[in-house]
């Protein structure tokens, strides 16, 4: 690039996979000389993690939160706005168009195409959005496709970086167990092999299926079937989870965990499960590979970089006791999934993923007009004609 960017990284949700990444690429671009600051929800998980960068967590929801990141573009003058996440189209639009009209320049990362709820009645304002910013970030390939053949985005509008580096994944961050979770006294070494359900409630997850089938199996001693996250028991059909407490060790933690909680649950688990039942292209795929951690996920989780027989084992849909099956040969074949997991670990380090990101989001800045039409950065030229 001819001079480093004063970039604005927009990610009002402070939780989860979103703000997970959106702090990676902070972190990889401030590295590389970049002046960032990330405007972050006012319930930012991270609020109290070291970073190497400016943050400001003033994102409340709804038309107020995107009148402070105006706010912010006032006070920061940044080259660029990136948004990777956006709850209101109509005033992330506005903010746009104000942007441009300002000669800033703007991308989106949109992380799912449109929202699951009010999908098609928000569609035309999405479009307009995505044919307003200067360029939009496909993560993988079926993004970039819905991007061109659903809201009729111009190829040359698009780029294609793939990745997905987790922040909390980074050996320097913390790790705390969860206080709910002991090792079982009665089993010998004190070893369990623990089985891991990971998110918040919903029907479309097959999570009550999925207990429903774990009666027809005969659990070993020593196996933890661990059921956590936000919300996690809302759809649960609680007979079935009577049914399955009552054959084998069954711990529901149904409540928000922070981060470092997060980091220990999937670092001490055996195995994740996700037998979902309606398509979805989860982050926690992600996330698991970022632990070593292997999958047994059904055919309608999709992940960018799955490798079958490496970051787990696809099933049927609707093979809830075939997940069961699996999970007990695996638990007996522990020389596979010990090589499994070496074969994950053996993946891209993590902080050359926050480095090849960062290097690739700094190639696309660069193409801007905006930080093209001269050498001197926009914010400098911005302060030299109001003085």
């Amino acid at each position: 690039m001819a001079h480093n960017c004063r970039i604005l990284l927009v990610e009002g949700s402070g939780r989860g996979f979103l703000t997970q990444y959106t702090h990676a690429l902070a972190t990889g671009l401030s590295e590389l000389g970049h002046k960032v600051r990330l405007v972050s929800g006012r319930r930012d998980e991270l609020a109290n993690w070291q970073i190497k960068f400016d943050k400001r967590p003033c994102f409340s929801g709804g038309v107020r939160g995107w009148w402070n990141v105006a706010q912010q573009v006032r006070k920061f003058r940044p080259d660029i706005v990136h948004l990777q996440w956006v709850d209101n189209p109509v005033a992330a639009l506005a903010l746009v168009l104000w942007l441009k009209q300002r000669a800033i320049g703007t991308v989106y990362t949109p992380h799912n195409l449109l929202p699951h709820r009010w999908r098609w009645l928000s569609t035309p304002v999405y479009r307009a959005l995505f044919h307003s910013v200067d360029k939009v970030v496909a993560r993988d390939e079926k993004i970039a496709w819905g991007l061109e053949e659903v809201l009729a985005l111009p190829p040359r509008r698009i780029v294609n970086l793939a990745g997905s580096p987790n922040f909390i994944a980074c050996p320097d961050k913390p790790r705390v167990p969860l206080p709910e979770l002991h090792v079982c006294g009665n089993n010998p070494g004190n070893k369990e092999f623990r089985v891991l359900f990971f998110g918040h409630g919903s029907g479309r997850k097959g999570l009550s299926d999925f207990l429903a089938s774990l009666p027809e199996h005969d659990w070993p001693q020593g196996f933890h079937f661990i059921i956590a996250g936000e919300g996690v028991a809302r759809k649960i059909d609680k007979k079935a989870l009577a049914n399955a407490a009552k054959t084998c060790r069954l711990t529901i933690i149904n409540r928000y965990i922070a981060p470092q909680f997060v980091a220990s649950l999937f670092e001490s688990s055996d195995l994740m499960v996700m037998p979902y039942v309606k398509l979805c292209k989860s982050p926690l795929l992600d996330l698991a590979a970022a632990f070593a951690l292997p999958v047994l996920r059904s055919q309608r989780v999709e992940g960018a970089s799955f490798i079958e027989g490496i970051h787990g084992v696809t099933l049927p849909a609707t093979g809830a006791k075939q997940i069961g099956d699996e999970i007990l040969r695996l638990a007996k074949n522990t020389k596979q999934l010990a090589k499994m997991r070496a074969a994950i670990a053996a993946g891209e380090p993590l902080s050359l993923s926050i480095k090849r990101l960062a290097h690739a989001h700094s190639q696309l800045y660069s193409t801007l007009p905006q930080t093209t039409t001269s050498k001197t950065p926009l914010h400098a030229r911005v302060s030299r004609q109001k003085a």
